[in-house]
C-alpha cells in the first residue's frame, strides 16, 4: 500500500506543491490546552460539583468516576458511534475497539489503576458530549478541520509532530475534500510515519514506522513491534502519568520491560508481566503493584479473561481477549479474531462490531444517529459496520 499511495503523491504533487503540509497549517486554536483544574483536581481553588471539576471562569472536566456503570457505557456507545458516524471508522474509530478505550476512560470501577488522563482524558471528555458532527469535529480536530488536495491516502495532519492536529492520523480519499481522522491521542499515542504512511503509535516521524528504541523517554513508553512500527504509548495520558523499566533496572542489569506506572494504594509485588483470571478480573504486576482489570465488564463476556503473559509486555490490558475455544478454555487468539464475532449490519439500524473476540452489539437510533453501514476505510483495507449520521 505504501508504494501505491507514493506514486499517488507523486502524481497529485503538481496540485498539491507543498499543499498536503500547508494545507494542514491554515488553523489554529488553544481548545486543546488543559488547564490546570482539568489536569489535577486536587489543584488549589477546584472544587468538584454535581460530577465535574469547577474552576473559576473555566469550563469544567467531567468526573468520569462519579457515572455508575450502565451511565459510563451508555456515554461510551454514544461517544464511538458518533465518531464513527461523523469520521468514518478509520484505524481505532471503530465501534469495537472504540468502546473498549472509551470504557476504559470512563468505567473507573473496571479500570480503577490507571485511569484516563492529560489529552486522553480531554478528548474523552469533549466525545460523550459530541451530539452533531460539527461537534464530533471540533474533538478530533482541535485546531481545525483541514482539507485533501487528492488522491487516495492515509498520512498524518501534521508531518513534524507538531501542531496543527500534531496527533491526528487522517484519511484523503481520490476526490479530494475533507478527510476522515483519527485523534491517536484518544488511545494514549500521537500520529507518525512519513508521506506515504501514518499511523498511530509511540513516536512521531518516520520513527514511528522505523522503530529501533523500547525504553522511557520521560512519560513516553517506545516499544517496537514485529514490523518495526512503534507502538508505545505516552503514560502521561493514563495512571500515575509515568513510565519505568522493569525489574529496576541497574549497570549490570537492564529492566527487561517497561510500563505505564499505576495510580493505586495496593499492595507491593514482584515485578512480573504476565497476568491471572479470577472471576473475570485480570490481576498483574508489570510494576511492581498490584493491579487489576474487570475484562467481564470491559467485554461483556464470561470468558473475557485469558491468563497468560502480557502481549506486548507494557499492555496491561492484553489479558482482555475472548479465549478462541471459550467453551474448553482454550487460549486466546489474536485481538479480533479469538471468536466467531461477525462485523455486520443486523438489521436497518443496528449494528455488531468486534473486538478482541467480543462482540459489541448497537442500535444506532437510540443514540440519534442514522441507518447501519458497511464502510471501508484506510484506503479500503478495511471494512466495519458503523452508523450514518442523522437523517
Amino acid at each position: 500500500m505504501r508504494a501505491r499511495v507514493a506514486v499517488l503523491l507523486a502524481v497529485a504533487s503538481t496540485t498539491l506543491g507543498a499543499g498536503l503540509v500547508a494545507c494542514f497549517d491554515l488553523f489554529h486554536s488553544t481548545a486543546d490546552v488543559l488547564t490546570a483544574c482539568q489536569r489535577d483536581a486536587r489543584t488549589p481553588g477546584c472544587q468538584e460539583e454535581s460530577g465535574r471539576v469547577v474552576e473559576a471562569g473555566v469550563d469544567a472536566a467531567t468526573d468520569f468516576c462519579a457515572w455508575p456503570e450502565s451511565e459510563a457505557r451508555a456515554n461510551a456507545e454514544s461517544a464511538c458511534a458518533w465518531l464513527g458516524a461523523c469520521e468514518g471508522p478509520l484505524g481505532r474509530n471503530a465501534f469495537g475497539p472504540c468502546m473498549f478505550a472509551a470504557l476504559l476512560a470512563y468505567d473507573c470501577r473496571a479500570n480503577p489503576d490507571h485511569p484516563v488522563q492529560g489529552k486522553a482524558r480531554a478528548l474523552w471528555d469533549c466525545l460523550w458530549q459530541a451530539r452533531s458532527c460539527g461537534a464530533v469535529d471540533s474533538c478530533v480536530f482541535p485546531q481545525g478541520r483541514p482539507l485533501c488536495g487528492g488522491g487516495a491516502f492515509v498520512t498524518c495532519a501534521s508531518q513534524d509532530g507538531g501542531p496543527p492536529n500534531g496527533d491526528v492520523r487522517v484519511e484523503c480519499f481520490a476526490d479530494g475534500g475533507v478527510p476522515s481522522g483519527e485523534n491517536c491521542a484518544l488511545w494514549g499515542q500521537t500520529c507518525g510515519g512519513d508521506l506515504s504512511e501514518g499511523i498511530c503509535g509511540g513516536s512521531a516521524g518516520p520513527t514511528a514506522i522505523q522503530c529501533t528504541f523500547e525504553g522511557c523517554v520521560d512519560t513516553a513508553l517506545h516499544w517496537c513491534s514485529d514490523a518495526g512500527a512503534d507502538i508505545g504509548i505516552d503514560c502521561a495520558n493514563n495512571g500515575a502519568e509515568g513510565c519505568g523499566g522493569f525489574p529496576t533496572a541497574t549497570l549490570a542489569h537492564p529492566a527487561a520491560w517497561v510500563a505505564c506506572l499505576p495510580q493505586s494504594d495496593a499492595a507491593a509485588c514482584a515485578p512480573d508481566a504476565s497476568a491471572q483470571c479470577v472471576n473475570g478480573i485480570a490481576v498483574s504486576c508489570p510494576a511492581g503493584t498490584v493491579e487489576t482489570l474487570d475484562c467481564d465488564d470491559l467485554l461483556q463476556d464470561v470468558h473475557g479473561c485469558t491468563p497468560g503473559a502480557l502481549s506486548p509486555m507494557f499492555d496491561w490490558t492484553s489479558p482482555c481477549q475472548v479465549a478462541a475455544n471459550a467453551s474448553d478454555g482454550g487460549d486466546a487468539g489474536d485481538a479480533g479474531d479469538a471468536s466467531t464475532c461477525s462485523e455486520s449490519c443486523t438489521g436497518a439500524t443496528t449494528l455488531n462490531a468486534c473486538y478482541r473476540g467480543a462482540s459489541f452489539p448497537l442500535d444506532c437510533e437510540q443514540v440519534g444517529l442514522g441507518a447501519c453501514a458497511m464502510v471501508s476505510s484506510d484506503v479500503g483495507a478495511l471494512r466495519n459496520a458503523a452508523c450514518t449520521p442523522p437523517p
